[in-house]
């Protein structure tokens, strides 16, 4: 039950005594006024968790008061008590800041669940608050989310809530849009920002590996196995497991992770004993999974499991109104690396970035305002340093043949050529995900590390472009 100290205001002392003896169960000290002068005299001599006062105070205003709280003390829950029950009279109230109405004669049975709702509602606030000044406090600058755009701050007024309870969360985007910034920021704001938090890119590893990252392995459960492994899940009890591009997770894998997230259990490779774990779980996909499921790569009850609460991120060119921010922010920390404290923007280089569509998103602005620092001649950066990358050019169909060279040796050197420039230009389509790029290529993810490895490609060298 709540339990909180309460100003009472009205000009009429019989109505007061009553509002005390009605506020008994909710309050832990009830202090009445009957002007707004006095009413003020006692919020400026004490804390007060709310306000019950009458729009009728003789010849003065209950609104009047409201004003004058709101401007003082904008948060202090304000109920306005009132003979004119209207619903213009409850517009008019608060539009001006009140947090609720009650009409006369009070009656408990509407008064007390009115101010409980009233505190409830003002603590959560409170809470809240802070929570967001954490939000924009925690992590390093390297971690910062930077965004005003209508469509973003939706996302990030929603991670203060999110932050205090366990839901499983599912993060939706493009590529490069932030999504484990934010799985990281969900983690800063809860209480279990005091453990670990563990990322694992679902789609860069081998299958047989990835099992053995997940969820560990026993010694002797394959070749080179010669210890015990604990296996990621288990790294991160306690903290947040956060799982990115798990559309990509093969279906062999997909009933393992299924039953860990509905037991809570895991058992490694090869292991005869399960280990209990508590890990909040935060997944992150670009793909669209309903199709996955209906082209049957991605198990509809997993699916269930993962989207509790599904958060989008809007892709750059709809929140064009952060590019200037992003772009300020990204050379803020590329000054500091390169060692140029004296770069900035000219405004026609800003006006140059706010007008490019960002395919690549967010990392392929700080891309390309990382190169424009690095090769700027000056001090300032000008629509000349800005160079965006153009679309990815494709291998040319009917090249020239080297009549030089044997028919089947020009022939092999063609599709060797070929068959390498198409499995770089799909892992770079696929921004270094090897799952997507098998699938993109019509290949078995097996097949495609083979490739992969034939042509000396690095996948790590490409996602970190």
């Amino acid at each position: 039950m709540t339990s909180a100290r309460i100003l009472v205001v009205d000009d009429e002392p019989l109505v007061l005594r009553m509002a005390q003896r009605m506020l008994r169960p909710v309050a832990s000290e009830v202090l009445t006024a009957e002007s707004i002068e006095a009413a003020l005299a006692v919020l400026s001599a004490q804390a007060v968790e709310l306000v019950l006062t009458d729009l009728n105070l003789g010849d003065e205003s209950g609104a009047d008061l409201l004003d004058a709280i709101r401007r003082r003390w904008p948060t202090l829950p304000v109920v306005m008590i009132t003979n004119h029950g209207t619903i213009d009279t409850a517009v008019s109230l608060m539009k001006r800041g009140a947090t609720d109405f009650v009409r006369k004669p009070l009656e408990p049975e509407v008064l007390l669940p009115r101010v409980e709702h009233a505190l409830a509602h003002a603590a959560l606030a409170g809470e809240v608050a802070d929570l967001r000044q954490r939000l924009g406090e925690a992590g390093t600058p390297s971690r910062a989310i930077v965004g005003e755009a209508p469509a973003f701050r939706r996302v990030l007024d929603r991670l203060p809530l999110l932050a205090r309870v366990d839901e499983t969360v599912l993060v939706l985007g493009e590529t490069g849009t932030g999504k484990e910034l934010i799985a990281r920021a969900l983690h800063d704001l809860s209480p279990r920002r005091g453990r670990r938090f563990v990322a694992v890119n679902c789609g860069a590893l081998p299958e047989n590996l990835l099992e053995s990252e997940l969820f560990g392995h026993a010694a002797g459960a394959f070749t080179d196995a010669r210890t015990d492994k604990p296996g990621l899940v288990v790294e991160a009890d306690g903290g947040t497991l956060f799982l990115d591009e798990i559309g990509d997770i093969p279906l062999s894998l997909q009933v393992k992770l299924l039953r860990f997230l509905q037991e809570g259990e895991v058992r490694p490779v090869g292991g005869a004993r399960t280990v209990r774990v508590d890990v909040r779980i935060v997944a992150a996909t670009h793909c669209d999974l309903v199709a996955a499921i209906e082209d049957g790569t991605f198990r509809e009850d997993l699916y269930y499991r993962l989207n509790v609460v599904p958060l989008t991120l809007p892709p750059l060119r709809d929140r064009r109104e952060d590019v200037p921010l992003l772009a300020e922010h990204a050379l803020a920390r590329t000054r500091a690396r390169i060692n140029r404290p004296d770069l900035r923007f000219d405004p026609e280089a800003l006006a140059r970035l706010s007008a490019h569509g960002w395919p690549g998103n967010v990392r392929e602005l700080e891309n390309v305002v990382r190169r424009a620092a690095i090769f700027a001649a000056g001090a300032v950066i000008g629509p000349q340093d800005v160079e965006i990358d153009a679309a990815p050019t494709r291998p040319s169909a009917a090249p020239t043949p080297d009549l030089d060279v044997p028919l089947r040796e020009a022939k092999e050197a063609l599709i060797h050529d070929f068959e390498r420039a198409y499995v770089e230009a799909a892992v770079h389509a696929a921004g270094g995900n090897v799952s997507r790029a098998a699938r993109r290529a019509g290949k078995e993810r097996k097949s495609f590390h083979d490739l992969l490895q034939r042509y000396a490609i690095e996948v790590d060298r490409v996602r970190g472009e």
